[in-house]
C-alpha cells in the first residue's frame, strides 16, 4: 500500500481503500444472510467495519479539499497502509467460509465449522478495527497528532506479534465406521445417487429396503466413503439398529468419541445426550447410517417405560434427532418401518437383485485366481443362486473353504449333486456384513420371518402357505380364506411385499416368491415341525378350488392351478382327510386333461382317483360312482369296450338303486353304456337306448339342459355310425343351433357339433360345405383351444382327408406340413407321432406324384361313369354309399391323449389313400353336470 500510495497518490490511495473496504462489507452482509449461528466476533466485526469505511470516506473528503496537512498526510500513509493488510487479511477469511449462493445446506453447515475454527483470528481483528476506530473518529474531531503516531506505533506492535502466530489446534471429524471399502463393488450407480438427492431434501433422511441379502449395507458403507472424499469435514457415525442394547453402546461410543460432558456418568441419559448434541447447529454437520432398523415395535412402540436410572425410555425414534444440518441412511428389510422412520412421503429406495451382468462380475471378482470360471458358466451359477449379492458372496467363499474349483462345483450343481440349501445354511464370515449376527442367507432371512410373526401372524400363515405350493403365479384364492375379510389379507400381503419376500403382478393379482426364500421358508417350517401341517393345508386348499369337473368355464382356473396341483399331489400324506382331497384333485385334474384331448395321463389321474375313493368313501358314495362313470367314458374313447361296459354297468346298476332312474348321474351311466354299445359295433342297440336316454332327459332335466344336449350329438353320431345321413343332419343341425344360442359360437362343444356336421356333409360328398365348417372349426380350436390340443390336429386330419378324397394334394399336402410341425414342437422329431404324421406327409407326396404322372400320360381315360352322380344323390338309406376308405376298428396306434389322427391310419387293400375318416366324436363321453 505504501508503494500504491507513492505512485498514485495520498487521495487516490484513500479512495481506493474506501472502494476495497465496501466490498468487504458486502461480503460480511452475504455471510450472515446466508450462514445461520455464526459466532458473536462476526456480528462485532460487521458492526466495526462499515463505521471505518465510513471515516476513511471522511479522510478522503478532507483530503480533497486540502484540509490535511502535508505532514498529516505522511502520518497517516503507514496507518492507511497497515489498515489495507488487515482488510486483506479479513477478506482471505471469509473466502473460506462464504459459501455460494447455491450452496447446500450441507456445505453451510461446512462453512459454520469453518468459521468457529477462525474465530480468534476473526476477534483479534475485531479488537484491531475498534482502536482504528476510536483512534480516527478522535483524529477528525481534534485533529491531534499525537493519535495518528500512537495508532502507527499500536499498528506496528500487531504486526510484528503476527510474525509468529500460534497455530490454532483444528479438531479432526469424527469417523466412526467400522467397515472398509469394498474394492469389489459392484453398480448400485443410480441407488447411490437417489441417496444424494433425498439427503438433499427438506427432512434429510433416506431409507434403503430390500430383502434380507440384497446389499443395503454395502450400499450404505459405500456411501459414506464417497461422502468422506466430498466433506472431509463432516462426523459419520455407524449405529446398529438391530437391537436397543446396540444402539445405546453406539450412542455411548458416540458420546465418549465426542468427549461430551459426563458421558462416564450411568444416571446421564446417554440417548438424549447424544439427540440433542447431533441437534445442535453448532456443533457442525453429520451424517448417520442407522444399520438393519427392522423392528417395528422397538421403533415405534407407543409404551413409555421408566429404566433402572429413573429416566423416560421412549421409543428409538425418538432419539434421532431431527435438523437441518445432519442426515440420516437407514437400511431396513421392513418398507414399511423405513417410511415412517424417514418421516416424510418420500417411498424407501427399494434395492433390488442385481442384472445378470452385475452377478457375474460380482462373483467373478470374489473367486480367487485359482478357481476362474468361465462368464458363461458364472452366469448359470448366479442365476441359480437368484443373483442376490449375499449368496454370491457366500458361494464364492464356501468354493474357498471347501477347496473345489468353480468349475468342479458347477458340474456337481448341473448334475444335482451340489446342494444349494447347504451352502445357504452355512454362514462365512463377511467383512462387508455385521459380525454379531449370522451370515448365512437362511438365518438372514429368518430374522425377517420373526419379524413378520410378531408383527402379523396372518402373513406369516400366508408365506407358509406359499412356500408349499408353486412359487409364481398364486392367486388371491389359494391364499385368502373362504372366511377371511378382504382387508385383513391385504394387510398380511403388504406386509409381505414391505420385507420384500413376496411379489405381486398387479395386472393378474397373482403372487410369486423366489425360489430361495421358498426354500427357506420350508427348511425354517421343518424347524418348528410344521412342515407337515402346511403341506396338508396346501394339498385342502388347491382341493378346495379345484374345479372337479372342468368345464370351458372353469379351464381358466384349471390351467391357473394346475402348476399348484403337480406340486401337492407329489406330497406323501396318508391321513384319510388329504386321501380324499387327493383324490378330489385327480379326479377334477383327469376330467380337465380329457376335455383337453390328452386322453392317456386322464386315464392314469382317473384310476387313482378311483383306487383312494374306494379306500376311503366306499363304493357307493356318489363321488366314487362319479369317478367311476368318468372313467368309463376315458376306456370308451380308448376303445377299451370291455372294461368300459363292466364299469357303466355297474354304475348304472347302483345309481338306479339308490339314487332313482330320473337321476342325472343315472341318465349319465346309461348314455355312456350307450356309447359303449357303438364302440363293441352294436349301433342299433345304442340308438335304441340313446332314444330311451334323451326322452328322459328331456322330462327330467329339460331340452335345453348341457347334457341333453350332448346325448342329442351322441345320437346324431350313432345315426352317422348306422349311416342315416339324412337322420343324422336333422339332429346335427338342431344340436349346433341350440348350442350356438345357449353356449355361444366357439364353446369347444359347439365346435364339436360344427365338426360332426361338417363329417356328415363330407361322407355325402357335400365337399364345399364340409370344407366351409372345417376350416371354421380350425380357425375356432386353434384360438380357444391352441394350435398343438389334440382335438386341432383332428380337425387338421379331417381336412387333409378331405381334400385327399377330392385329389386337392397340394392342400392336403399344405395342411399335413403344419401338423407334422406341431408333433415337431410337442413331442419331438423321434416321437412315433411325429414319425406317423412324417410317412402320411410322404403317402401324400408320393399320391400327389404319381396322380399328376398318370394325368400327363393318360388324358385320353374313359369319361366318367354317369351313374355316379345318381349313386351319390341316395344317400339317404344306410346301404345307399360305401366310403372307399376303411377304417382300422382295433389294434391301431394312438394319437397324444388317444386320438386316433391323419398319422394313425393307413390305407387298405381296397384304397391307396392315407387319410382318416372321423374317428368317434368326442361329445358322446363329455360329461356336462357332475357335482363331486
Amino acid at each position: 500500500m505504501a508503494e500504491a500510495i507513492a505512485v498514485i497518490g495520498f487521495v487516490s490511495a484513500i479512495a481506493s481503500l474506501a472502494d476495497y473496504g465496501e466490498r468487504v462489507v458486502k461480503r460480511l452482509n452475504e455471510l450472515r444472510k446466508n450462514v445461520k449461528e455464526l459466532p458473536q466476533s462476526f456480528l462485532h466485526i460487521s458492526v466495526q467495519l462499515p463505521l471505518l469505511v465510513d471515516i476513511i470516506h471522511r479522510l478522503h473528503d478532507q483530503s480533497k479539499k486540502g484540509e490535511l496537512t502535508p505532514n498529516t498526510e505522511n502520518l497517516l500513509k503507514p496507518v492507511l497502509d497497515g489498515l489495507y493488510q488487515e482488510i486483506q487479511k479479513l477478506d482471505a477469511v471469509l473466502g473460506k467460509i462464504l459459501p455460494s449462493a447455491d450452496a447446500s445446506t450441507w456445505e453451510k453447515s461446512v462453512k459454520v465449522l469453518k468459521s468457529v475454527r477462525v474465530q480468534k483470528d476473526v476477534d483479534a481483528f475485531a479488537a484491531i478495527i475498534r482502536d482504528y476506530v476510536a483512534n480516527l473518529t478522535a483524529f477528525q474531531t481534534t485533529h491531534n497528532s499525537d493519535l495518528i503516531r500512537r495508532l502507527g506505533k499500536f499498528l506496528a506492535e500487531q504486526q510484528s506479534s503476527c510474525h509468529t502466530p500460534e497455530p490454532i489446534p483444528v479438531k479432526k471429524p469424527t469417523w466412526l465406521n467400522k467397515y472398509d471399502s469394498d474394492p469389489d463393488f459392484v453398480g448400485r450407480d443410480q441407488t447411490l445417487e437417489d441417496i444424494e438427492r433425498q439427503l438433499k431434501e427438506k427432512n434429510h433422511r433416506v431409507a434403503l429396503a430390500g430383502i434380507g441379502g440384497v446389499g443395503k449395507s454395502r450400499i450404505a458403507i459405500q456411501y459414506c466413503y464417497r461422502f468422506r472424499q466430498q466433506f472431509p469435514e463432516t462426523n459419520i457415525f455407524w449405529v446398529y439398529g438391530g437391537s436397543k442394547s446396540r444402539f445405546e453402546a453406539d450412542y455411548q461410543r458416540i458420546a465418549i468419541c465426542l468427549q461430551m460432558p459426563e458421558w462416564e456418568d450411568h444416571t446421564v441419559d446417554t440417548l438424549r445426550q447424544v439427540c440433542d448434541w447431533l441437534s445442535d447447529e453448532r456443533n457442525g454437520p453429520w451424517l448417520m447410517i442407522l444399520d438393519s432398523a427392522d423392528d417395528h415395535d422397538l421403533w415405534l412402540g407407543s409404551s413409555v417405560r421408566e429404566t433402572s436410572t429413573g429416566n423416560r425410555s421412549l421409543p428409538l425414534i425418538d432419539y434421532l434427532p431431527r435438523c437441518d444440518h445432519g442426515g440420516i441412511i437407514v437400511t431396513t428389510r421392513d418398507s414399511q418401518l423405513g417410511y415412517r422412520l424417514v418421516e416424510c412421503k418420500q417411498s424407501p429406495i427399494q434395492v433390488m437383485r442385481f442384472e445378470p451382468k452385475e452377478a457375474s462380475v460380482l462373483l467373478l471378482a470374489k473367486l480367487s485366481e485359482d478357481k476362474c470360471l468361465r462368464l458363461e458358466d458364472a452366469d448359470e451359477l448366479t442365476k441359480a443362486l437368484e443373483y442376490l449379492p449375499l449368496t454370491i458372496t457366500q458361494a464364492a467363499a464356501y468354493l474357498k473353504q471347501i477347496d473345489i474349483s468353480a468349475s468342479e462345483y458347477l458340474q456337481l450343481f448341473r448334475k444335482g449333486e451340489a446342494d444349494i440349501p447347504n451352502l445357504l445354511a452355512e454362514s462365512i464370515d463377511d467383512p462387508g456384513r455385521d459380525r454379531e449376527t449370522s451370515n448365512s442367507v437362511f438365518q438372514t432371512w429368518k430374522i425377517s420371518y420373526d419379524q413378520i410373526m410378531k408383527q402379523s401372524p396372518a402373513a406369516a400363515d400366508i408365506l407358509s402357505l406359499m412356500a408349499m405350493l408353486d412359487r409364481q403365479a398364486i392367486s388371491q384364492a389359494l391364499l385368502q380364506g373362504p372366511e377371511d375379510p378382504l382387508i385383513q389379507f391385504r394387510a398380511a400381503i403388504s406386509k409381505l411385499k414391505a420385507f420384500s419376500l413376496v411379489s405381486e403382478e398387479k395386472a393378474t393379482s397373482k403372487f410369486s416368491l423366489h425360489r430361495l426364500v421358498q426354500l427357506s421358508t420350508q427348511k425354517w417350517l421343518e424347524h418348528q415341525g410344521r412342515l407337515l401341517m402346511w403341506e396338508q393345508a396346501a394339498l385342502a386348499t388347491v382341493a378346495r378350488i379345484y374345479p372337479t369337473h372342468a368345464e370351458y368355464d372353469a379351464w381358466p382356473l384349471a390351467q391357473d392351478l394346475n402348476a399348484h396341483v403337480r406340486v401337492v399331489l407329489k406330497y406323501s400324506i396318508t391321513t384319510k382327510t388329504c386321501q380324499v382331497g387327493r383324490a378330489s384333485i385327480l379326479h377334477g385334474l383327469g376330467h380337465y386333461l380329457f376335455q383337453q384331448g390328452h386322453t392317456i395321463e386322464a386315464r392314469e389321474m382317473l384310476e387313482e382317483s378311483r383306487k383312494l375313493r374306494l379306500e376311503n368313501l366306499g363304493p357307493e358314495h356318489l363321488d366314487t360312482l362319479i369317478t367311476l362313470s368318468q372313467l368309463g367314458a376315458i376306456y370308451n374313447k380308448l376303445r377299451q369296450s370291455d372294461e368300459a361296459y363292466e364299469l357303466q354297468t355297474h354304475v348304472l346298476e347302483i345309481t338306479e338303486r339308490k339314487l332313482g332312474s330320473s337321476h342325472w348321474l343315472t341318465l349319465k351311466a346309461m348314455s355312456r353304456l350307450a356309447s359303449t354299445y357303438n364302440n363293441k359295433g352294436d349301433h342299433k342297440k345304442a340308438k335304441d337306448l340313446q332314444r330311451q336316454c334323451l326322452e328322459l332327459m328331456e322330462r327330467e332335466l329339460g331340452p335345453m339342459d348341457q347334457i341333453t344336449l350332448t346325448e342329442l350329438a351322441n345320437l346324431t353320431y350313432t345315426y352317422m355310425k348306422l349311416r342315416q345321413w339324412r337322420n343324422a343332419e336333422v339332429l346335427g343341425l338342431k344340436t349346433l343351433d341350440l348350442r350356438t344360442k345357449i353356449l355361444g359360437p366357439i364353446h369347444p362343444d359347439t365346435l364339436t357339433a360344427m365338426a360332426s356336421l361338417a363329417w356328415n356333409y363330407r361322407e355325402q360328398r357335400r365337399w364345399k360345405e364340409s370344407e366351409q365348417l372345417e376350416r371354421k372349426v380350425l380357425k375356432h380350436r386353434t384360438e380357444v383351444l391352441g394350435p398343438d390340443n389334440p382335438k386341432t390336429l383332428n380337425t387338421m386330419s379331417n381336412l387333409v382327408r378331405l381334400h385327399g378324397d377330392q385329389k386337392q394334394w397340394k392342400e392336403a399336402i399344405n395342411i399335413q406340413q403344419q401338423a407334422v410341425e406341431s408333433y415337431w414342437r410337442t413331442s419331438g422329431p423321434n416321437h412315433p407321432h411325429t414319425h406317423r404324421a412324417q410317412v402320411c406327409l410322404a403317402r401324400l407326396e408320393a399320391d400327389q406324384e404319381r396322380h399328376e404322372l398318370k394325368r400327363s400320360s393318360n388324358s385320353h381315360l374313359v369319361p366318367p361313369d354317369p351313374e355316379r352322380k345318381s349313386r351319390s344323390d341316395s344317400v339317404g338309406s344306410s346301404d345307399s354309399y360305401q366310403p372307399s376308405y376303411s377304417r382300422r376298428r382295433s389294434g391301431g396306434s394312438l394319437s397324444p391323449g388317444g386320438r386316433r389322427g391323419a398319422d394313425c391310419y393307413r390305407p387298405t387293400s381296397r384304397s391307396v389313400s392315407p387319410y382318416p375318416e372321423r374317428d368317434q366324436m368326442d361329445w358322446e363321453v363329455s360329461p356336462n353336470r357332475c357335482q363331486s
